[in-house]
């Protein structure tokens, strides 16, 4: 017999709790090029800051292959990065950017495996991550993340963090591969956990949007995560307001 949970709070990881893009960056480097050290990897440069400009476009990892594609792009002025971007990602083949997925999560792991000092220090927590920590771990049992980031550096980080969300708790990469989307597996979980009201919080807004119609569950847009930069502002203070008020039991007004 499932447990029955009166309230859940799913969670996104990057963007929300983390700032990854400097490793993504560097990992996407590295897919491409295998020889690519990371000391030579110049986060100060254009490349970088085009890269950092189309980060709030992206979802799965795969998304990375065409990102490289449009900054790579030199002819390209920057207020085109986005439309090349979408324009690639529309006319998108699996086999185009099959070899780049598993080279990109080879060289993460490689990465963290061999030089782990160095991965942690291009992911780094959100301030809001200290305010949470107290709250997750108080309710552990009812907080779910759902990423599209691979489950074992999704675990190291949060172990490293003192963020005690149970493992059986953690929907990553093959999860969202096997469902195709964030609210399949949201929508899963409230039916099997008989879940009566829900808080999903995540920066893309794309995954907003498409749980937006779920039955009980309300959203919230972690806005200094990656999002459209006219949208971009810190509300990580009324978020964890929300947040308090929704865990003890109070409707959430965002």
């Amino acid at each position: 017999m499932n447990i029955t949970i009166n309230r859940a709070v799913f969670l996104d990881f990057d963007g929300v709790l983390f700032d990854t893009v400097r490793e993504a960056y560097a990992v996407s480097m590295m897919a491409l090029n295998p020889s690519e050290r990371i000391e030579d990897i110049d986060f100060e440069s254009k490349h970088f800051k085009d890269f950092n400009q189309l980060r709030y476009l992206v979802g799965p990892a795969w998304n990375y292959y065409y990102v490289m594609q449009t900054i790579n792009n030199d002819s390209l002025p920057e207020n085109e990065l986005d439309i090349e971007y979408k324009k690639l990602i529309g006319q998108q083949k699996q086999v185009e950017y099959n070899a780049f997925e598993k080279n990109f999560f080879h060289a993460r792991e490689i990465l963290r495996e061999n030089d782990h000092d160095q991965w942690l220090s291009m992911t780094c927590p959100y301030n809001i991550v200290e305010n949470l920590r107290k709250i997750i771990n108080e309710y552990s049992e009812q907080f779910f993340l759902v990423t599209t980031r691979d489950r074992e550096s999704v675990k190291d980080l949060l172990t490293l963090h003192n963020l005690d969300i149970p493992e059986s708790n953690l929907f990553a990469k093959t999860d969202y591969e096997s469902h195709k989307s964030k609210r399949k597996i949201i929508q899963n979980l409230i039916d099997k956990f008989q879940i009566e009201e829900a808080l999903f919080i995540d920066d893309l807004e794309e995954h907003l949007v498409s749980c937006s119609t779920i039955d009980g569950l309300s959203t919230i847009q972690a806005k200094w995560g990656y999002v459209i930069p006219s949208k971009k502002e810190d509300n990580s203070a009324s978020l964890l307001q929300e947040l308090a008020r929704f865990i003890q039991g109070e409707n959430v007004r965002a």
